[in-house]
């Protein structure tokens, strides 16, 4: 297998950056969305929660991520989302 095919692979497993963005930035709104709403924590806690315990980023990655899903987070305050429909959605974390 030379380089190129190697990259082609890895191309055709992995989805392309934006997309993992994406999803990693819908997780850490749904985090968000279940430390603040359901949990009923202070909003700099859950910030400070999600940048050291969660997903090791700064703090600005979370704010940016919450501005770019921002429908997101409304519709699941909306919606009031169960920890079940979060476990159903983001698997892999602790929804208890």
């Amino acid at each position: 297998m030379s380089i190129s095919d190697f990259s082609e692979a890895r191309k055709a497993v992995s989805p392309p950056r934006r997309e993992r963005v994406q999803q990693r930035n819908r997780a850490v709104v749904a985090r968000y969305y279940y430390w603040a709403e359901l949990q009923r924590r202070r909003e700099d806690d859950v910030r400070r929660l999600l940048c050291d315990n969660e997903f090791f980023v700064e703090e600005r990655t979370v704010a940016n991520a919450l501005a770019d899903q921002a429908d997101y987070l409304a519709l699941l305050i909306r919606n009031r989302t169960s920890r079940s429909e979060l476990r159903r959605l983001h698997p892999g974390f602790d929804w208890r």
